[in-house]
């Protein structure tokens, strides 16, 4: 009766934060009302399983405000934080040597440990990398309790539920603010979104930033406005899109056919939204996964998700060629003079003078030349250095943030390689991106060994791991063209991804039992 008590309550702490933020953002409740939540939360987390704490702060994911007072602390790192010490207190008895770890978590410790003595040795500015390395653990001590607690069937079922359910709220978030844009000029909408909602999730500093210059347009055709929903930016959303469809379909095995009915509509609209993104480096890296259902078919391997999977892909590009249509609708629909062109948006991959390419091309050329002469790295968070044209010894941080790009027409500390590899490789030098290749590698390897022993292809968990693989696999090739892999959110999902294939692998469950 106790943990359907905390089930019921975990569900009504999460509603109450959802409609504290619409009351916030829409009717001026004071925004003080999230101390209170907080506070309820970190008694939920005192008093609940750690299990049930797991699936609380899953289903939290969309809701994690910024704290009143603190422009950049969310919420997330204090409940974070506190899982963690209540879990190692209560269930652990402070033994940490009985943690137990995936086979690639050594190897993401070895990045970590490099990326920081990387920083510490070579780093111009200390600050900004021991920020980042302390983002990074934050988010791992969720990851930590999750893979050390969530060992059955029936709990992984539970966080693959509760996974999809709350890709899905951040999925529907984002058609309320394409909607949104029907009613409203596209100005209005900008200045509302970013100074009301964008907020609450990211702070006054952020809002700066989206008034000034931000990704939730698009400049292929005019200004075309991207679906982004409560992300920073519309590269995180499609992400989001991606992990939404790694979730869902395995849950199609589990099913009956009037919910798969439901579950592939969900699925489509997720598509959709990753087309309404108009995020061309996860459409690029559509093609990962894409090339490897095509072959697991016709090879006959792993068939029943490989079917889906390729099903799924193809709507996707049925979306793209739909889009002549859908572009005429929601010109139709909207109040502002203003439609995307997805077509000439995905044709512009191939045009290297586009001014997005021009620019992407440029900042390559700009890291890689100092990624090869600094081959030890510069230091996390020092990337500012390599991007920065005027960039002199002695300059403070301070100094070289606010130096604006002349590509980019933004201040120095927002540029990014555009490039996960290459970002890692400026700032954590060989070694740590060699770390990190030798981490995915692992994972992947593990992915593989798993399934040659299984020969019950229709078994769920099993689906989920190759389902997860080929997730995985279109993120990181997505991350050819970005760095949104760093962005809480994502990270989340992503370590929450990892580490559901970590304990399928080792704790072989069984759906039938």
């Amino acid at each position: 009766m106790a943990r359907l008590n905390f089930k019921l309550l975990s569900i009504v702490l999460v509603v109450w934060q959802a409609f504290s933020i619409l009351m916030v953002a829409v009717f001026n409740w004071p925004p003080e009302i999230f101390w209170l939540n907080l506070g309820l939360s970190c008694l939920f987390l005192l008093f609940a399983e750690t299990y049930q704490s797991l699936i609380f702060l899953i289903l939290y994911i969309p809701f994690y405000v910024v704290v009143p007072g603190f422009e950049t602390l969310a919420a997330w790192r204090i409940l974070f934080g506190l899982l963690f010490l209540v879990w190692i207190i209560k269930d652990k008895g402070l033994r940490i040597k009985d943690i137990n770890f995936l086979p690639w978590d050594k190897l993401l410790g070895i990045f970590v440990l490099l990326s920081l003595l990387v920083t510490l040795a070579f780093g111009n500015f200390f600050g900004p990398g021991i920020k980042q390395i302390l983002f990074w653990l934050n988010i791992y001590l969720f990851y930590i309790v999750f893979i050390n607690t969530i060992k059955t069937g029936e709990q992984i079922l539970s966080a693959i539920k509760a996974a999809a359910l709350s890709l899905l709220v951040i999925i529907f978030i984002g058609y309320l603010q394409l909607i949104a844009t029907f009613f409203s000029g596209l100005d209005t909408f900008w200045v509302y979104w970013a100074s009301y909602i964008s907020k609450l999730f990211y702070g006054q500093d952020f809002v700066n930033v989206a008034l000034y210059s931000n990704s939730w347009f698009s400049f292929t055709v005019g200004r075309e406005l991207r679906m982004f929903s409560i992300l920073p930016d519309s590269h995180s959303f499609a992400l989001i899109c991606v992990f939404a469809t790694g979730f869902l379909l395995p849950l199609l095995y589990i099913y009956s056919k009037k919910i798969q009915y439901v579950l592939w509509s969900v699925i489509r609209f997720s598509g959709l939204a990753l087309v309404l993104s108009g995020t061309r480096a996860v459409w690029v890296g559509l093609l990962a996964p894409l090339a490897l259902a095509s072959l697991s078919y016709w090879k006959n391997l792993f068939k029943p998700i490989s079917k889906k999977n390729l099903g799924m892909l193809l709507i996707i590009l049925l979306f793209f060629a739909l889009s002549p249509f859908i572009n005429q609708g929601l010109h139709i629909l909207r109040i502002s003079a203003f439609k995307e062109n997805f077509l000439d948006r995905a044709f512009s991959i191939y045009d290297l003078r586009e001014s997005s390419n021009a620019a992407r091309l440029k900042i390559w050329g700009e890291s890689s030349r100092y990624a090869f002469s600094h081959p030890l790295g510069a230091g996390v968070g020092n990337f500012i250095i390599s991007s920065c044209p005027s960039f002199r010894e002695g300059m403070s941080y301070a100094q070289v943030a606010e130096v604006v790009h002349p590509v980019f027409n933004l201040p120095c500390k927002y540029i990014t390689a555009h490039n996960l590899y290459l970002h890692i490789f400026v700032e954590a030098g060989f070694l740590g991106l060699a770390a990190f290749l030798a981490f995915l590698l692992k994972f992947f390897r593990e992915i593989w060994r798993f399934l040659k022993q299984r020969q019950a292809h229709d078994n769920f968990f099993v689906i989920f791991v190759v389902q997860s693989g080929l997730t995985m696999l279109w993120v990181m090739a997505a991350a050819f063209f970005d760095v949104t892999l760093f962005n809480d959110r994502v990270l989340m999902y992503f370590l929450i991804s990892l580490g559901l294939t970590g304990v399928i692998i080792k704790y072989r469950p069984d759906i039938n039992q």
